[in-house]
């Protein structure tokens, strides 16, 4: 049974407003926030309950609770530190038959390949439907036109939710037969703040029967209601935790047209409550999604301006910052670019469809788990219907421009020599081709 609810800015069992919506909108049912010290909890408590000091147990890529972590005397947690074994559950050491041509011939690199397993990946999708999608996207209709009147201006053009779950039908369709299991959830889910403990479409692999629930859940739809923004990204978070299903890397894709309207009590005018509501979010929840091995992408669209400082520190603190130097730390600022910011752009539909291909390709099955003792010098290369093996290189570029491999990066930003992603065409090519064998190759020093 999924629950409508407003999520507690505290982490305390609250109510929502006592104020009543217009009476053609369902009232907010009890909130959950609830559980939000569980949500994404990993056993790590946040900053604001401190930890007590040793070592505790913590989330690792595989999606398990196999890493440790470390509360200092200044009752700060450490990175999660995952262990790698080169046991058959998590790949196979073997002696190579061949190597890439740049390798072969050297002694050294004829010591032990490490077949690795491909890391699965399970994506939920977190979508705006509030009353201002149904307006048209710019330009045809402008943003201040639809917070006037939130309707459609022409009736012949498509609404902002008409591209959005078009664009999301081609994201879901080029996961097919992928690594990726995906689900998705929507707000509000009854006209006015509601938000849903569980998704409308469960976290399962894509295949036509998945397909098919999450188009259908989407053209079913009608948008209406506020923005609960921080709510649907807690439960969110609180579903991929506690899923036994929701395996391997964990993302959240939250797609909005517009800022956090419903906080904890579901009044748009509570402006301490709105702030309260949102760092809670970015203070507490994020850190523990983190923690719990659960990152955050942020698709900002038209409509979404005044909420790009609080989207580019979501996406900042999430783990998924579009580069380094990207500008983020004032929540309620009116710049902020380490989200994907959708409201200046021309051709609002495919460009969003360029940019949900660009999320799904990092989240589809190009991750490897690397042996223990590999550490920062290894090789990688690729073969593909038993033709010859070809080097890649380390390219440490974004991904999304890259063509060879990386190392991955843990949730303090720095490298996990305990896994390495693959970019460009390497990862087209295994994500393309079912007979694809990657292999890592020890014993010898990394081509440059």
């Amino acid at each position: 049974m999924r629950t409508a609810l407003c999520i507690a800015a505290a982490a305390l069992l609250l109510g929502c407003g006592s104020e009543a919506p217009p009476a053609s909108t369902p009232p907010a049912r009890v909130a959950a926030g609830s559980n939000a010290s569980a949500a994404a909890g990993s056993s790590a408590p946040s900053a604001a309950d401190s930890c007590s000091p040793g070592t505790q147990p913590c989330y690792c890529p595989d999606g398990k609770l196999s890493g440790t972590q470390v509360c200092d005397a200044r009752l700060s947690l450490g990175a999660c530190q995952c262990a790698t074994t080169s046991s058959a559950a998590q790949g196979v050491m073997s002696s190579p038959t061949r190597v890439c041509a740049q390798l072969a011939g050297s002694a050294s690199c004829a010591t032990q390949t490490y077949v690795p397993p491909q890391l699965p990946a399970s994506v939920l999708f977190v979508i705006d439907r509030s009353g201002s999608m149904t307006c048209n996207a710019p330009p045809v209709q402008s943003v201040e036109s639809c917070n006037a009147d939130p309707k459609r201006q022409d009736p012949s053009q498509p609404s902002r939710w008409d591209i959005t779950t078009a664009a999301l039908d081609a994201t879901f369709g080029s996961l097919m037969g992928s690594a990726a299991a995906v689900g998705l959830s929507m707000f509000s889910t009854d006209g006015y703040c509601g938000v849903d403990s569980t998704p409308i479409v469960g976290v399962a692999a894509v295949d036509s029967a998945q397909l098919g629930a999450l188009s259908q859940a989407m053209h079913k739809a009608l948008p209406a209601g506020g923005t609960p923004i921080v709510g649907s990204v807690i439960s969110a978070y609180h579903h991929l935790h506690e899923e036994l299903h929701a395996v391997g890397n964990r993302y959240v894709v939250l797609i909005t047209d517009g800022e956090e309207s419903c906080g904890t009590r579901g009044l748009a005018d509570d402006k301490a409550d709105l702030t309260a509501a949102r760092t809670q979010l970015l203070q507490s929840e994020v850190q523990k999604a983190r923690e719990a091995n659960i990152r955050t992408f942020v698709v900002g669209t038209p409509g979404s301006e005044g909420a790009r400082g609080f989207l580019s520190e979501l996406a900042f603190r999430g783990g998924t910052a579009r580069n380094p130097s990207c500008v983020h730390g004032d929540p309620s600022a009116a710049a902020g670019d380490c989200h994907y910011d959708l409201t200046l752009e021309k051709d609002f539909a495919a460009v969003l469809r360029q940019t949900l291909g660009k999320i799904s390709n990092e989240a589809r099955g190009c991750e490897f788990q690397t042996p223990a003792g590999g550490g920062e010098s290894l090789n990688v290369q690729v073969s593909s219907k038993g033709g010859a093996p070809t080097c890649l290189p380390l390219d440490n570029r974004d991904c999304s421009s890259a063509n060879g491999f990386q190392y991955a990066k843990r949730a303090d930003g720095k490298l996990d020599y305990g896994r390495v992603v693959l970019c460009g065409p390497a990862c087209e090519m295994v994500k393309a081709d079912p007979t694809a064998v990657v292999d890592v190759i020890l014993g010898c020093a990394m081509l440059q």
